[in-house]
């Protein structure tokens, strides 16, 4: 897991897997992310062709992983650029404050969880994407 935290920017790394006949077993560590967890939130049973996230967060920072199956999503960054990306299990993407997250292509029985690091608050939310980009 990379221990050298850029707030500013998107990065991606893998939680270590560990399979055995006993089946899988995937550990996250709190100490080396970049920002300790104040919210748990997971994402599943999402419908074919559905899209999630699709805004940004003024202060919230999160690291969004694959629990089971895989999802693809694009992060844009403040000057408009894109990253595009695919995550499989225990896959991770962290998303810095004002970077705009659109989630898709959810595989069957896909489940989605996210680290944030702070607790809900609709007010820091940047949900309209015209405002993001001018």
């Amino acid at each position: 897991m990379n221990m050298s935290w850029d707030h500013a920017s998107v990065q991606f790394g893998s939680f270590p897997i560990h399979r055995d006949s006993r089946g899988v077993l995937v550990v996250a560590e709190f100490t080396p992310l970049p920002f300790v967890p104040r919210r748990l939130f997971w994402l599943l049973d999402i419908t074919s062709g559905e899209t999630r996230a699709n805004h940004a967060h003024r202060v919230c920072e999160q690291l969004v992983f694959v629990q089971a199956g895989s999802v693809s999503g694009e992060v844009t960054r403040p000057d408009g650029s894109e990253v595009p990306f695919w995550l499989g299990l225990g896959d991770w993407v962290v998303v810095p404050t004002h970077h705009w997250l659109l989630l898709h292509d959810f595989s069957d029985h896909s489940v989605v969880g996210v680290f944030a690091s702070h607790p809900f608050d609709a007010e820091e939310y940047i949900d309209d994407a015209h405002r993001f980009t001018t």
